[in-house]
């Protein structure tokens, strides 16, 4: 039950985040990206985040978003690797 709860937690999470995004990017849409900035600025300031760190946020999201990060391709290239290695050290390997 509590793995549940934790999902439903983290898709809380997922929404509202999303969510906020949304709500910003509106902002931006509606005045421009320094008044948008500006607007949020004083919550960013009493979270201990700086607007620097909020726009990299932002830029990771939208990297991750659209398909910039494969980490199931890194997993299995690391595999791959793993497996070549000790191949040539000699040693079988039937899954890594």
């Amino acid at each position: 039950m509590s793995k549940l709860i934790d999902a439903g937690r983290e898709l809380l999470g997922t929404c509202r985040e999303a969510k906020e995004n949304f709500d910003f990017d509106q902002l931006v849409r509606k005045y421009d990206r320094h008044t948008a900035e500006m607007l949020v600025s004083d919550q960013l300031r009493e979270g201990g985040l700086t607007l620097d760190q909020f726009r990299t946020y932002k830029k990771v999201k939208s990297f991750v978003q659209n398909g910039g990060l494969d980490v199931s391709k890194a997993q299995k290239e690391a595999r791959e690797a793993t497996r070549a290695a000790l191949a040539e050290d000699g040693f079988q390997t039937k899954a890594i």
